[in-house]
């Protein structure tokens, strides 16, 4: 709407922007749903190894990596058994080393050595993130999910599976690359709770 009413004040058909005045309605939601287990068994049941959605899904889940880092991987970043990379969201930029666990070295192990990116389209060009989460979301409901199942809710998932495994919510931040220990402990509540 606040958009709206700057074309009207460029197209002089207004003269102020009752938008900017207006109070922010606040609302409580729990963000991005996270995948559950039932979630990841379909989609590994519909997507089998070697395809790129499958690819998709296990990068996402085993590095806990943003959409927008996770499209950015390749082989040059993998060095002594872990992905060696430094993350670009906006100015907080954080150098990470994530362990390459043994299942995801295997979906690893098809990809091309001399490719830019793990991730790529069906034209061998490297994926972008944008397209990556409407890309993901429809592999995700062609496995029966619902359609809110986005590249986030995965990040999610594989900080509540870290949690579940007996990492300490740093331990978890030290793979994620999150800014604030509370971000990661919001994550993991349930864990914490059970």
């Amino acid at each position: 709407l606040n958009a709206v009413m700057k074309w009207a004040i460029g197209d002089d058909m207004i003269t102020v922007n009752p938008v900017t005045a207006s109070k922010k309605i606040s609302t409580r939601t729990d963000g991005y749903r996270t995948w559950s287990d039932a979630d990841i068994t379909a989609y590994r049941r519909r997507w089998p190894e070697g395809t790129a959605q499958r690819l998709a899904m296990e990068l996402l889940l085993f590095t806990g990596m943003r959409r927008s880092d996770v499209v950015r991987i390749g082989w040059p970043d993998v060095r002594d058994g872990a992905i060696h990379y430094t993350t670009q969201k906006s100015q907080h930029m954080t150098a990470l080393e994530i362990p390459i666990h043994p299942i995801l070295m295997r979906h690893l192990g098809g990809c091309p050595k001399d490719a830019e990116t793990f991730l790529r389209t069906e034209q061998g060009a490297p994926r972008s993130e944008k397209a990556m989460t409407n890309w993901l979301r429809e592999a995700a409901h062609a496995a029966g999910l619902p359609k809110d199942s986005s590249p986030h809710g995965l990040r999610k998932a594989a900080c509540r599976t870290l949690a579940e495994a007996g990492c300490s919510a740093h331990m978890i931040q030290s793979i994620t690359g999150h800014k604030h220990l509370a971000e990661v402990e919001t994550y993991t509540k349930a864990v914490n709770q059970r």
